[in-house]
């Protein structure tokens, strides 16, 4: 009988753990934290659960990026909360290429959801004017218009009213930051 019991809570735990929500825990814990006047505790755990939203909300930017476009290689996905710049969050991917003279060529590409920089990128967008008093250019990428900046290097066009899409590689020309952008799977972010 024991044996069974013993089974049965293995088996418990085990579809406990697989259920568990971290954003749902770290919410809970800041309610516990926040009843219990402890200030700080709460704040931290609501920072978590923020933190976890914003990784959750990002994911579909995440398969924006493919492993490779071109001869460029993907490295590591690294997402971030932009919780203290206003709200959203950043997935973003470095791409490595060398080049016929086996210098190695970078390009950084940044997709930020739910930005106050959305906003930003849109004016300039909408208004190219403002953009040339920049030094901008404007493109198109596929059907996106976009913008240019050539001293900086930065590719700059937004996607379904949502996502921001920033292509940056210093000392680089438009043809890569173009080609990058083009074989982004901007699909996913519709």
């Amino acid at each position: 009988m024991n044996k069974r019991l013993c089974m049965v809570m293995i088996g418990l735990v085990a579809f406990g753990t697989m259920r568990a929500d971290e954003v749902e825990d770290s919410i809970t814990a800041a309610l516990k934290a926040y009843q219990n006047n402890r200030s700080a505790d709460a704040f931290s755990a609501l920072q978590k659960a923020m933190k976890l939203l914003g990784e959750k909300a990002g994911s579909p930017a995440a398969v924006a990026l493919p492993e490779m476009i071109g001869e460029w290689r993907g490295g590591k996905i690294e997402t971030q909360s932009l919780g203290s710049a206003g709200g959203g969050s950043t997935v973003s991917r470095t791409y490595r290429h060398a080049d016929k003279d086996g210098d190695e060529k970078k390009i950084f590409v940044s997709i930020a959801a739910d930005s106050p920089l959305l906003g930003q990128i849109t004016t300039f967008l909408k208004a190219p004017a403002l953009g040339k008093l920049l030094g901008a250019k404007p493109k198109q990428v596929g059907p996106y218009p976009a913008m240019y900046l050539g001293k900086e290097g930065i590719l700059q066009f937004a996607v379904n009213a949502r996502y921001a899409v920033i292509i940056q590689g210093r000392k680089l020309g438009e043809d890569d930051l173009i080609e990058i952008a083009r074989g982004l799977n901007t699909e996913a972010l519709k």
